[in-house]
């Protein structure tokens, strides 16, 4: 059933997909979209994962329920998760069950003294503990995280011993549309609706979008917060005795 608003609630990115389909893309893989005949549109969906991991899964259900797949990138030094984490795993196991395509989202800022020379070389390491942490080989290609510490060097630019999303080929060649800051052209469903670009790469950050949107983009990131504060608390009360002990005063306080 429609919601008739355009939102960024997991229920309206459904009916996004739903418009794609309706009005003809074809959704592909990163690798398919250059071989897809000039007379059909085509989209390849990609999912930067940097903050609540646990809502990817949501974006895989109903991708999976629409015969759709994409590829979720997720990062192995992310400050706000961790991907061994039982729950972060399972995620990432269920994505992958259902035939969605894993890959390292990789962030350029976490070592202060990263020169351009030595990226390729990290990019790789962190392939392999990617793997190592999940049992699951990542994808070829690579996601930029904070990409705009090498910006130049980045966009639209072919990389010796990588391959990645912002080539020219997914980022120039074809209409790039990501959710970070909101929607540039309008909502994507407008965007499938009116068939305007044949070639489509379509960023999402899940966090991004709650299953129910408060409308106020601040108001939903003060509410990830206040998950993660109860998370932690909770965390704290089940492990540590003082804190059990004593776990009304220490709720009292974290609000």
């Amino acid at each position: 059933m429609s919601t008739n608003k355009c939102d960024f609630s997991t229920a309206h990115y459904r009916e996004i997909l739903e418009a794609g389909l309706k009005n003809g893309y074809k959704f592909v893989s990163f690798e398919e979209i250059g071989s897809v005949p000039a007379s059909q549109k085509a989209c390849t969906i990609r999912h930067d994962v940097d903050y609540m991991p646990e809502w990817a899964i949501h974006f895989g259900d109903i991708e999976k329920s629409l015969g759709i797949k994409s590829t979720f990138f997720f990062q192995v030094c992310a400050k706000p998760y961790n991907l061994r984490e039982a729950g972060n795993y399972e995620v990432v196991q269920k994505l992958a069950a259902m035939g969605h395509r894993l890959g390292l989202h990789f962030d350029l800022t976490w070592k202060k003294d990263m020169e351009w020379k030595d990226v390729a070389k990290y990019c790789e390491k962190d392939k392999r503990i990617f793997k190592v942490i999940t049992d699951i080989e990542p994808c070829e290609l690579i996601s930029f995280h904070n990409p705009h510490r090498f910006v130049d060097l980045i966009l639209n630019q072919d990389i010796q011993g990588m391959r990645h999303t912002y080539e020219k080929r997914f980022f120039s060649d074809i209409k790039y549309l990501s959710d970070s800051q909101g929607w540039y052209e309008g909502c994507m469903c407008k965007i499938f609706e009116s068939g305007k670009y044949p070639r489509i790469q379509f960023l999402t950050h899940p966090y991004i979008w709650p299953e129910e949107d408060s409308g106020d983009f601040i108001s939903n990131m003060a509410r990830i917060v206040r998950y993660r504060a109860h998370e932690l608390t909770q965390y704290m009360i089940d492990y540590h005795p003082v804190c059990r002990k004593h776990q009304e005063r220490l709720k009292s306080e974290v609000r």
